[in-house]
């Protein structure tokens, strides 16, 4: 099997590097013999790496252009390495570009089209403000090519039943040949030691003998992530509940926008913005806070996020945008906001802190949670949509 991806799986940096992550675990228990085709993270990095279970990652030349410039080197470099690899049964594909630089270069291999959400969509979110002819013809010829990788597909595969809609609504893509897998969660062994919880929260936060709420959230600063409509809500909530805290965890082009709208208003002490953390400090930080907003603005195709919070006990607000509704709705300790809007999600938080759930119903939520979103649902319907290719 070849697994063919826009990112690499070298280091897990968001939601797209987790879930290839876990399909190289599960192809890799299934017996698959696999290899992984993705693009050159930077122009200085390694061509081809070692992975987890000894796979091998082969990555496209690329110098990081996203433009046609970039599009028709990876075209070139696609045709160059398809000479060389063409002993594959099956592709699955987790992203466009790769794939539809390796359909350029003649492959015709069967494939399972993995569907997060569409990249022209993500472009219009970040170049709304700047909307001039050249940006409407990227995204037309954006649009263009994530239809002939969709439409040229065998199969789908998406992660909740709002991309189920989207396909079929952009794409007509016909529902029998989409499935819907959610994702999943592991169990967690930090989310275990409940007794612990108390004191490292107070050894983590507390100051002069005091112990803030703490709201966190792990996004990418982008338009599309809302993180500025938190960053609102903080400061609404603020004057009813100046003792809360935010812990904003993640990077991204509007880091120092956001750093200075938190500063006009007036929020320098109250919100922290973390940057990029390792794993194990994001689950610590998940572990250790009261709630977890997801501001989402647009383009929530899943959430991963939803999963890891709610598995270490951690309930969830979100805006009622893509997906949330299904993912944060499913467990009565999370809250979907009526709007996405400041107020709204303010509201939300105000209404949640005046009845902060105990340990024992966090304990409980994160039992729930890896029960509810098992992989190994996940993983059979990956697996029986690849089948049906062979």
């Amino acid at each position: 099997m070849l697994l063919v991806a826009d990112v690499s799986a070298e280091t897990v940096i968001g939601g797209a590097e987790r879930m290839l992550h876990h399909h190289i675990r599960a192809l890799n228990s299934a017996g698959a013999k696999v290899t992984i085709l993705t693009r050159q993270p930077r122009p200085d990095a390694a061509l081809k790496i070692v992975c987890e279970h000894g796979i091998i990652e082969h990555r496209l030349p690329f110098d990081g252009d996203k433009g046609w410039k970039g599009l028709l080197q990876l075209r070139r470099q696609a045709q160059t390495w398809w000479q060389t690899y063409q002993s594959f049964d099956v592709i699955i594909a987790e992203q466009p570009f790769v794939m539809w630089a390796l359909m350029q270069a003649g492959c015709r291999v069967p494939r399972l089209q993995v569907c997060h959400s569409f990249a022209f969509e993500e472009y219009t979110t970040r170049h709304g403000l700047a909307w001039d002819f050249r940006h409407r013809l990227v995204v037309a010829g954006m649009r263009q090519l994530e239809a002939s990788v969709y439409k040229s597909a065998q199969r789908h595969l998406v992660l909740s039943n709002f991309m189920y809609q989207r396909l079929q609504a952009f794409f007509a893509i016909p529902a029998p040949q989409i499935t819907i897998a959610a994702g999943g969660i592991e169990g967690s062994q930090i989310g275990l030691a409940w007794q612990e919880r108390a004191a490292k929260r107070q050894a983590c936060w507390g100051k002069d003998g005091v112990l803030p709420p703490v709201i966190v959230s792990l996004r990418n600063l982008v338009p599309r992530t809302g993180v500025d409509l938190l960053v609102q809500a903080a400061a609404i909530v603020h004057v009813d509940r100046p003792d809360v805290r935010w812990k904003v965890m993640g990077d991204g082009a509007l880091l120092t926008p956001l750093k200075q709208l938190r500063d006009h208003l007036g929020m320098h002490d109250i919100i922290e913005f973390c940057g990029f953390l390792p794993e194990e400090d994001v689950q610590q930080h998940l572990w250790l806070a009261d709630l977890f907003m997801l501001p989402t603005r647009s383009l929530e195709g899943f959430g991963l996020v939803t999963l890891e919070a709610n598995a270490l006990g951690l309930p969830v607000i979100a805006t009622p945008i893509g997906a949330n509704p299904d993912v944060v709705g499913w467990s009565p300790r999370n809250r979907v906001a009526d709007q996405a809007t400041p107020e709204a999600l303010a509201e939300e938080v105000l209404r949640y802190l005046n009845k902060l759930p105990s340990e024992q119903q966090r304990a409980q939520l994160a039992s729930d949670t890896v029960r509810h979103f098992s992989w190994k649902k996940h993983d059979k319907a990956l697996l029986t949509a690849i089948l049906d290719l062979t």
